[in-house]
């Protein structure tokens, strides 16, 4: 079964590249550019890594999961953003975010954690 990654980020540079990169990869991708669309996308489907921006016009990625984390939590969660100092600790504990990335992000590591996370289940966050 084909992993799904739902990508959002109003973005629309990130998203292309992310999308192109993730399917090189083996990946189904769902895109959404706004906090917004994210939770509708990640309510109706499976998803296996919620990949965020942090700063969005109308939600701000936490506000987006926190809404998403009521309704699923059988999915990983990494936050991308430019402004790291801003995500505390209780943000990344409570909401089981496994990875804050800085932008702009390094694709080997990102490939590396989103590998990591795929292929081990006990790294299951929810």
């Amino acid at each position: 079964m084909r992993k799904t990654i739902l990508l959002v980020d109003d973005d629309e540079l990130v998203r292309i590249t992310l999308k192109e990169f993730f399917t090189l990869l083996g990946l189904t991708v769902i895109e959404a550019s706004n906090g917004r669309e994210g939770i509708e996308k990640a309510i109706n489907n499976e998803i296996h890594i919620l990949i965020a921006d942090y700063r969005m016009p109308d939600l701000t990625g936490v506000e987006m999961i926190k809404e998403i984390r009521k309704f699923k939590r059988d999915f990983k969660i990494i936050i991308l953003t430019g402004f790291a100092n801003e995500i505390t600790n209780e943000v990344i504990r409570e909401f089981g975010v496994v990875a804050v990335l800085q932008k702009p992000v390094d694709l080997g590591v990102l490939e590396k954690l989103i590998t990591q996370l795929l292929s081990n289940p006990k790294n299951k966050r929810g």
